[in-house]
């Protein structure tokens, strides 16, 4: 008897270990940028979540270019868990309409999940339409004499309707932000941007996406960097 409850055991055992898989899902495994300047970096943060019933282990990711990096707080995520993995993406001197499919490899299945990010670059932001950012890329610059943490932006409406704006970006940890809500037809809007205290002593990259109610729901991405320019010790 005592055999057979040893036998039972171990063989329910047995068959939890045989149903232990881990799982990845991306609730949101694309992303477009709409209209990029060229010569910039934008971020696009994804969720991992480890929905199986062993951890996870991220074994490689795979951009297919150097000019897209997605690096990892760790490899590995705990079933029930989620983590938050961005990849920067070097846009250099491309012009019009540019993709990137990273690959992630765990050891969930032997075949790579996808994700799929595309935009269009443009050589001249001035020219976007129907609506135009100034300046283009929001730099938040630090040097021995002066501090740039905090500057506003115009949104010029160059078409004869009112626009809605919205941001479909996840907005930045690094940043206060306040996009207007509309611009009306040949118009402009005025935004602000800020460095969060925390983040006052940090270099970073990240950017936001804008959303326009024309009808082809145009998107816009705004580049934003902190960079400091201190003068070293002699």
């Amino acid at each position: 008897m005592k055999k057979l409850l040893i036998s039972a055991i171990l063989l329910e055992f047995g068959a939890v270990l045989s149903y232990s898989q881990p799982r990845l899902e991306v609730p949101v495994n694309n992303f477009n940028f709409g209209y990029i300047p060229q010569n910039s970096t934008v971020v696009r943060p994804f969720w991992f979540k480890s929905t199986g019933t062993d951890t996870l282990q991220i074994k490689d990711i795979k951009t297919g270019c150097a000019c897209a990096v997605m690096p990892l707080e760790k490899n590995w995520i705990a079933p029930g868990d989620s983590m938050r993995v961005s990849i920067f993406w070097i846009i250099k001197r491309n012009i019009g309409v540019i993709a990137r499919s990273p690959r992630i490899y765990t050891n969930a299945s032997p075949d790579p999940l996808r994700l799929h990010l595309q935009g269009t670059a443009l050589l001249f932001p001035d020219s976007a339409r129907p609506i135009s950012v100034k300046p283009y890329k929001f730099e938040l610059a630090k040097t021995s004499h002066a501090e740039i943490d905090s500057l506003s932006f115009i949104l010029v409406n160059h078409s004869d309707y009112d626009l809605s704006i919205s941001l479909v970006s996840i907005p930045p940890d690094e940043c206060e932000l306040f996009v207007p809500d509309s611009v009306s037809a040949l118009s402009s809007s005025t935004g602000y941007i800020k460095v969060r205290p925390e983040f006052a002593d940090s270099e970073f990259k990240t950017s936001i996406t804008l959303l326009l109610s024309d009808r082809k729901l145009t998107r816009l991405t705004i580049p934003i960097r902190r960079k400091f320019y201190l003068e070293k010790a002699k």
